[in-house]
């Protein structure tokens, strides 16, 4: 008797099936390319998420600086600070607001307890220079006689914001803004 020897056939795995060279460069390729198309869309998209985020925190902090003109004690330091040469007589920087030691600052961060930092291409100038100013202006009604503080909060420096969508309060007279000059 006689034993034959048949041939198994093994399949090798990494012999059939498989990409070609070619095929893996064009498929790199599609994404290369759609990656492309797609990158400039996502990073507006990104950059008006930045400016939403920073408007928000303009308002947040507005309103963290009303909600202290409430409270006595922040309101009787803010009033000794608004001198002719107190600390509250000329916008001040946010972040240095943050930094004092005073009753209203200190009430001031019960509302906000960090300072906001700017995100966006817009808040941030284009210098990349700008900053959060706070403004907290006294005026007297010249037919009533009544006084009343006012707060405002803008992205930008001292004499210039940012852009409508990124003030929040009352606006001074002096503080030029981008969307009114164009």
């Amino acid at each position: 008797m006689r034993i034959s020897k048949q041939r198994m056939k093994v399949s090798d795995p990494h012999a059939s099936g498989g990409f070609s060279l070619v095929e893996l460069v064009f498929a790199v390729f599609i994404l290369v390319m759609l990656t492309g198309a797609i990158s400039p869309a996502l990073m507006q998209y990104v950059e008006k998420g930045r400016v939403r985020r920073d408007t928000q925190s303009i308002e947040m902090l507005y309103n963290a600086v009303s909600s202290a003109l409430v409270d006595e004690i922040a309101y009787d330091s803010l009033k000794a600070g608004m001198g002719a040469d107190g600390v509250y007589s000329s916008p001040i920087d946010a972040e240095k607001l943050f930094l004092m030691d005073d009753g209203f600052s200190e009430a001031v961060r019960d509302y906000m307890p960090t300072a906001p930092v700017l995100m966006s291409k817009k808040a941030r100038g284009k210098d990349g220079r700008y900053q959060i100013m706070v403004s907290v202006s006294e005026k007297i009604d010249a037919d009533t006689g009544i006084r009343s503080i006012r707060p405002c909060v803008w992205a930008g420096n001292a004499e210039r914001a940012a852009g409508a969508d990124l003030i929040s309060g009352d606006v001074p007279d002096w503080l030029k803004t981008e969307a009114a000059e164009g």
